[in-house]
């Protein structure tokens, strides 16, 4: 049973253990179903990391390092010093992979 459930059911109990708390529970509902829209943010943040580092949802740590190390290696912005416009693309798709890999790291350790 997840958290969520069992914060739910303990305060189910509560109201049907005291009379006249029983309108604040519309409240309760609203922040738990806020907290169900959190956890689907969540996950489809994680599945843009995975497209972000051109891997299939769920792989495992090694290959995300592995990816992260041959994206960084391509769109490295010291590689295009020369060219101001790919230099700021460069820029701003390696921070991507960056936000990634360390979503990635975090979620590991």
């Amino acid at each position: 049973m997840s958290f969520f459930k069992r914060l739910k059911n303990i305060i189910t109990s509560n109201i049907n253990a005291k009379e006249g708390l029983g309108k604040d529970f519309a409240e309760y509902d609203e922040i738990l179903s806020e907290t169900k829209t959190t956890e689907t943010v969540k996950n489809d943040k994680e599945k843009e990391y995975y497209e972000i580092l051109e891997l299939k949802y769920g792989a495992p740590f090694s290959q995300i390092k592995a990816a992260y190390k041959k994206l960084l290696k391509k769109y490295h912005p010291d590689f295009f010093r020369n060219n101001e416009e790919k230099y700021q693309k460069a820029v701003i798709i390696s921070k991507k992979i960056n936000e990634a890999y360390s979503y990635f790291e975090r979620k590991n350790i």
